[in-house]
């Protein structure tokens, strides 16, 4: 506050003192508004994640490289456009790059945090494997690491790694279906090998006979096959019929119930965690907010005091 003497005329004989100095209060220092929230490099990293913009790029990088990584498998390709498809994998390498750095960054003061998840393991491992000495001068550990930088577009895509989650969970559980599968062939086989053996070659020991029945379940050359066993014993028809009715409709019906089962699991699974994801971002976002009026409120007072005529 600065203050400016004005001093008005006076008439003859009168005081000085009769006739004060007029104080002109200085403008306001301007600022932005109290309570305008400053986002910070953290914040500004997790919203950079977050944005759709972002995550379609990330997509988009990664389609791009698996193209360019099929380019590089033909000659012609390499020797035309060779050192194009190869800066172009460079660049894609140095999106990833940017890409892990930047989800480093968005934990803050415990970067640990972002090793909490999978996924996030899988890009570091696959990004700083591709800048090791020993591994990048490897022509196929290299180019492994390439191909596994594609595998990323289930990350990118919440459907993809819905059903990767849910294969994941299936397999645990059909074990059980798997081995009644198993002991349900051996059986049948054995059944096959004492009636036929003699007379069908495709039933000479129990491991032509296996692969007979290996054909029934995934229903190849169905056709072919029986008419070339009733062709030399014709009970080998309901021999056949037996088996398709029960092991390749009923053993794959519990196989597929298994995986719809594992599907919906992963399915709820996937809408719990998003819940709790918005809740988190909600509630950091809440606190980047009030951390930063507090930081204005203090940085005011600050000001105020500095700018106070009486101290």
């Amino acid at each position: 506050m600065r203050m400016v003497g004005r001093r008005k005329a006076r008439p003859a004989g009168g005081a000085a003192s009769d006739y004060p100095v007029r104080v002109q209060a200085s403008p306001p220092v301007s600022g932005p508004p109290v309570g305008t929230p400053v986002p910070s490099v953290p914040g500004l990293c997790r919203q950079l994640l977050r944005a759709r913009r972002f995550q379609v790029l990330s997509m988009a990088v990664i389609l791009v490289n698996g193209a360019v990584l099929g380019a590089m498998t033909f000659e012609g390709a390499m020797s035309s456009v060779g050192g194009l498809l190869v800066w172009t994998d460079h660049v894609c390498l140095g999106f990833f790059t940017f890409e892990v750095v930047v989800g480093l960054v968005s934990f803050g003061r415990r970067p640990w945090r972002y090793f909490r998840s999978g996924w996030n393991v899988f890009d570091f491992v696959i990004v700083v494997a591709s800048f090791l000495p020993g591994l990048r001068e490897n022509v196929t550990i290299l180019r492994l690491l390439r191909l596994a930088r594609i595998a990323r577009i289930f990350r990118a895509m919440p459907n993809l790694r819905m059903i990767l989650v849910a294969m994941g969970k299936a397999l645990p559980r059909s074990g059980g279906v798997f081995a009644l599968t198993g002991v349900v062939m051996y059986l049948w086989g054995m059944i096959g090998w004492i009636a036929f053996g003699e007379d069908v070659d495709r039933f000479e020991s129990i491991g032509s006979t296996l692969l007979v029945l290996l054909q029934m379940l995934t229903f190849d050359d169905l056709g072919s096959t029986i008419r070339e066993s009733m062709a030399v014993n014709p009970w080998t028809l309901p021999y056949f019929v037996v088996f398709v009715l029960f092991a390749a409709f009923l053993l794959m019906n519990l196989l597929i119930g298994v995986v719809l089962a594992s599907m919906d699991e992963a399915q709820r699974l996937d809408d719990t965690d998003g819940r709790v994801s918005a809740d988190t971002a909600v509630l950091l976002e809440r606190i980047e907010r009030l951390q930063a009026t507090v930081d204005r409120l203090a940085e005011d007072q600050a000001r105020g005091r500095e700018f106070t005529p009486f101290r």
